[in-house]
């Protein structure tokens, strides 16, 4: 891209300021493609006549998220990006000024707005893009290592668990002990046989992935794979689903998955339904079995994992709620915001 002439002053104090700017090619192009892109809007502003610094209809417009995302892929902080902008407006308002034929104190106060309009309604998005892969970079690592964890548990504890079961099983058969000693052993099978379903459904629960589908059809997936032998579990949603971002997609489902665990644990012979109520800032998802229930006195800490539920939802800007008395079953409710931040 050819540089306008009078531009070249700016960029180059840019570059001195700000040498990781200049000396990436990628960055160097970028930084051109948006300072024209810039100029062209504090123009347009101008001309119009708009009476505002900031215009906040289109602070996240994707051409503008592009540029943030293109600084985080490249681990440059928005700050750079910032202080790039700040020498823009300081060099560039006297050229702006003379270009517009700004003379009056009206006409140099709408110049100023309107240089500063097209220069910082970039900044939002940017750090919003920057944000978000940084999110998506600690997502990506977290599923990976629980990715990893579960391969663990299924190929080399599961698998342990079921060599052993198979070798009482095999005494059993070929070698019957003494009736107290039979008694004994079938009731160590059956408890290695419970943990080797609690290590299978944990295998999967840490392999959680929301991928491409919603949240609800996610859902709907892991509990074939989790609870496939019962009949007891439902799911609904009302309204219009959409896609979460990433990261709170997958805290979701794993903070869901958790609550319907713990169904399977302690009420396995109730029935469960989720429902997703989805609204235009918020999805709600409760999950309500009709099970013995508990004293929340008696049980606040690990009866549901609640700390753990709650640790998870705090960190993606939801909110989790746990009702539940003795004979009354449980709910869980999640309301997660549907919004970028």
């Amino acid at each position: 891209m050819e540089i306008p002439e009078r531009l070249v002053p700016v960029l180059q104090r840019i570059a001195a300021t700000a040498p990781e700017l200049g000396d990436d090619p990628v960055l160097a192009a970028s930084l051109v493609e948006n300072v024209t892109s810039m100029l062209a809007d504090a123009h347009r502003h101008y001309a119009e006549g708009t009476d505002a610094s900031i215009t906040s209809d289109d602070l996240i417009a994707d051409e503008h998220l592009a540029t943030g995302a293109l600084h985080a892929e490249r681990m440059q902080h928005p700050a750079g990006a910032m202080l790039a902008a700040e020498i823009l407006f300081d060099e560039y308002l006297p050229v702006f000024v003379d270009e517009v034929g700004a003379t009056t104190p009206t006409e140099l106060l709408a110049a100023s707005r309107a240089l500063h309009a097209g220069i910082w309604r970039r900044f939002p998005a940017g750090a919003i893009a920057y944000t978000e892969a940084l999110r998506q970079r600690v997502t990506t690592a977290n599923l990976d290592s629980r990715a990893h964890i579960a391969r663990d548990l299924h190929d080399r504890v599961a698998h342990g668990i079921l060599a052993g079961l198979q070798r009482i099983d095999l005494a059993l058969l070929t070698d019957p002990p003494a009736p107290e000693r039979t008694t004994q052993l079938e009731a160590a099978a059956a408890q290695l046989r419970r943990a080797l379903g609690d290590v299978q459904n944990l295998a999967v629960a840490l392999h959680a992935r929301v991928g491409d589908d919603l949240l609800d059809a996610a859902l709907a997936r892991h509990v074939a794979d989790l609870f496939p032998d019962t009949e007891h579990v439902s799911i609904a949603s009302h309204g219009t689903p959409s896609t979460l971002v990433n990261w709170r997609a997958e805290e979701s489902l794993t903070i869901l998955l958790e609550a319907l665990t713990n169904w399977w644990k302690h009420a396995r012979d109730s029935d469960v339904r989720v429902v997703f109520t989805w609204a235009d800032d918020a999805v709600t998802v409760s999950v309500q079995d009709d099970g013995p229930g508990f004293d929340r006195s008696e049980h606040a800490q690990g009866r549901l994992g609640q700390s753990t539920m709650r640790e998870r939802a705090a960190l993606i800007g939801a909110s989790l709620d746990v009702v539940s008395a003795p004979g009354a079953g449980t709910r869980v409710t999640l309301v997660v915001p549907r919004g970028s931040l």
